[in-house]
């Protein structure tokens, strides 16, 4: 009987068996995770591999990234690098938005802006509806706002807003109406068989060239020299010309128009393929 109390009174201080123990664990839990979750998002937006910004400007810019991309269905990422692995800024923006999973949607829409101080570059890579957003001329305008704020004197907090608050007015314009999509053409290079037989094909070809037209000019008997001393007459004479009227016309010329076809216009949206197979547009430029 003594033996029964002292097992129910030890399951009875077990904190395990006590429902109201389970209850106030899981509470702590889910509040510990609905308080890192803001903090996780932050450190996913805003990825400062090189020690540029504080934690208060890291959590700033992140925040207004994050209300950005809900607003708009994208997902706006800030990364900073001192060692770019030896790619160029494009295919570390490219390679970084694709291998860390961002986008939203099945197109994984999206737009990274890059701080590279390895290449001294500050690129911006789109993805999804973030092509159709910013075009090739809208890039260009935002990298404009970029250097203007201070960039190249070292200010990459400013630099950062600045893209931040250019992005977002482009996004409250909407995508461009005439904005089109074209895939970049790399450089037309020739492989060494490709080579081989156009050497082979244009030196038959000049050769067959050649001995045609020897064989034809051999044919053909050399015809006398004409002696223009005896068989030639020159009569020279004075010829004066009068102006007896004159007339002017005059015409405006149209001013040649757009097209709009591909390679004009500033809805151009240029794409290429990344490592990884996906679509990306973007611009950089040097600082």
């Amino acid at each position: 009987m003594v033996r029964a109390n002292v097992a129910a009174k030890t399951r009875q201080g077990n904190p395990t068996n006590n429902p109201r123990w389970l209850i106030l664990g899981l509470i702590i839990v889910v509040t510990l995770l609905v308080t890192a979750a803001p903090l996780l998002a932050e450190s996913r937006l805003v990825v400062d591999q090189a020690g540029l910004f504080s934690a208060s400007e890291a959590s700033a810019l992140a925040g207004q990234a994050q209300s950005l991309g809900e607003a708009y269905g994208l997902e706006l990422v800030i990364v900073t690098t001192d060692d770019a692995e030896g790619k160029s800024a494009r295919v570390y923006a490219d390679d970084f938005y694709d291998q860390n999973g961002y986008g939203v949607g099945a197109d994984k829409s999206g737009i990274l802006f890059l701080l590279d101080l390895d290449n001294r570059e500050a690129y911006i890579s789109t993805a999804g509806s973030g092509i159709r957003y910013l075009t090739d001329q809208r890039i260009e305008e935002i990298l404009d706002a970029v250097f203007a704020s201070g960039l190249t004197d070292g200010d990459y907090v400013a630099a950062s807003q600045a893209f931040l608050t250019a992005t977002q007015d482009f996004l409250a314009q909407g995508i461009p109406t005439d904005q089109f999509t074209v895939e970049e053409q790399g450089p037309n290079t020739l492989t060494a068989p490709e080579g081989l037989a156009g050497l082979a094909v244009s030196g038959v070809s000049g050769l067959g060239f050649a001995l045609l037209n020897k064989r034809r000019y051999k044919g053909f008997p050399r015809p006398g020299i004409f002696d223009y001393h005896r068989n030639s007459l020159v009569s020279m004479g004075i010829v004066a010309d009068n102006l007896v009227n004159s007339r002017v016309t005059s015409r405006p010329l149209p001013k040649p128009q757009s097209t709009g076809g591909p390679g004009s216009g500033s809805g151009r949206s240029t794409v290429h393929r990344s490592g990884g197979g996906s679509f990306h547009g973007g611009g950089g430029r040097k600082f």
